[in-house]
């Protein structure tokens, strides 16, 4: 079988997992995103390279779309990329195909897989056997798509209806989350442990004395501080504080340090 390298960027679990399932049925190596903006590497020849990512307001995640920007897919044999997502709007295939384009390969394959919604300042996560539900649907979806990636099938699945009309919130929602960090509260819980700035995939914080962070404002939106901080001291308004925090049971503090070369 060909080389396989497969990126990824998560901010609570859930992408990781399935980059995680993926890579361990196709022998593949499994990077992550933060860690791969710093210290990239050439694609091997004919590798098949695969993008595992959690949906954002219709799109791609401001630290993937960097690492398209810079990465040189042009060796590729195979690119396909694979969406995680709280809803059922589809993969932004529009968007993954311009940027795989200027990379230097095609894309060839593009899918979804709905996974328990982590966004909290919206939504409470679904409950714990609603989300049962959802990994299992998960897994067997992951199973399709890695028997077509052994295969390097051609398959590409897109926005829906409704992912089409919410798309058009993503240009206003990426071009503020650099600053998004500025609505964190961190509350007399804290315990100064660390977590917070430990998991953040943009090494965005300093934990301070009493619960005074500082923000560099380089945030991309993933809530990792939020949904890892044991105390759940840190908040993003009132409805946050009323809300359960949401990681993929699979996925530890250390894994989302490793994602960035930690």
């Amino acid at each position: 079988m060909n080389n396989t390298i497969i990126y990824y960027f998560t901010g609570t679990g859930n992408s990781l997992s399935i980059a995680k399932k993926i890579a361990e049925n196709t022998n593949a190596e499994l990077i992550g995103i933060p860690h791969a903006l710093k210290n990239q590497q050439p694609i091997p020849k004919d590798a098949s390279v695969g993008i595992v990512y959690p949906l954002y307001a219709g799109g791609l995640p401001n630290m993937v779309v960097r690492f398209l920007k810079t990465v040189n897919l042009s060796n590729a044999g195979y690119l396909f990329f694979v969406a995680t997502e709280g809803g059922k709007m589809g993969a932004p295939t529009a968007q993954a195909t311009r940027l795989s384009k200027a990379a230097g390969h095609t894309l060839d394959a593009s899918w979804w897989i709905q996974m328990p919604d982590n966004y909290i300042p919206l939504s409470a996560p679904p409950q714990t056997p609603e989300q049962k539900k959802m990994y299992d649907a998960a897994r067997k979806k992951a199973d399709v798509i890695i028997e077509a990636v052994k295969n390097r099938e051609k398959h590409i699945e897109g926005m829906g209806f409704a992912g089409k009309l919410f798309g058009f919130a993503y240009g206003p929602f990426i071009k503020h989350i650099a600053e998004s960090d500025k609505k964190f509260t961190i509350s007399a819980n804290c315990s100064e442990c660390g977590i917070c700035a430990e998991v953040c995939p943009a090494d965005n914080i300093i934990v301070g004395k009493h619960g005074n962070h500082e923000w560099h404002h380089k945030c991309e939106g993933c809530l990792a501080c939020l949904h890892f901080c044991p105390e759940e001291a840190i908040n993003i308004g009132k409805k946050t504080e009323l809300r359960p925090r949401y990681r993929h049971p699979t996925v530890s503090v250390s894994d989302m340090k490793q994602q960035k070369g930690e």
